[in-house]
């Protein structure tokens, strides 16, 4: 491959050429992102302190139930907040490929190649 030779393009999506939908892009890319950082970080304090209890020796049941029921809330609480950094990644597509994949005010329309979890 010689250097003046354009990359090959990874999709088929029409090239979106608007630097205003570029900008609003990235400024949903950075926000999700930093958006994201401290439910992370729940869950893996939660998982942390479920170890740790399931690793004391004289934990009783009771005990063990209580810390699990608080930690898995948290959990749950914290994993929704990836449901909105799937939405905002999936605006940011349709913002830089000029798609619109949702079908009536629903949920994103499935799109070729992705994963979906229900």
């Amino acid at each position: 491959m010689q250097l003046n030779e354009p990359l090959a393009r990874p999709h088929t999506a029409p090239e979106v050429n608007s630097p205003a939908a570029v900008k609003r892009a990235t400024e949903l890319l950075v926000h999700s992102m930093q958006e994201a950082d401290a439910p992370i970080a729940d869950v893996s304090e939660a998982l942390a302190r479920m170890a740790a209890a399931l690793n004391e020796p004289t934990a009783d049941m009771a005990a063990l139930r209580a810390v699990f029921a608080r930690n898995i809330a948290v959990c749950v609480e914290s994993l929704q907040s990836y449901d909105r950094l799937m939405q905002q990644l999936a605006r940011a597509r349709e913002l830089l490929t000029g798609t619109h994949n949702r079908s009536a005010g629903g949920p994103p329309a499935r799109i070729e190649g992705t994963i979906e979890m229900f």
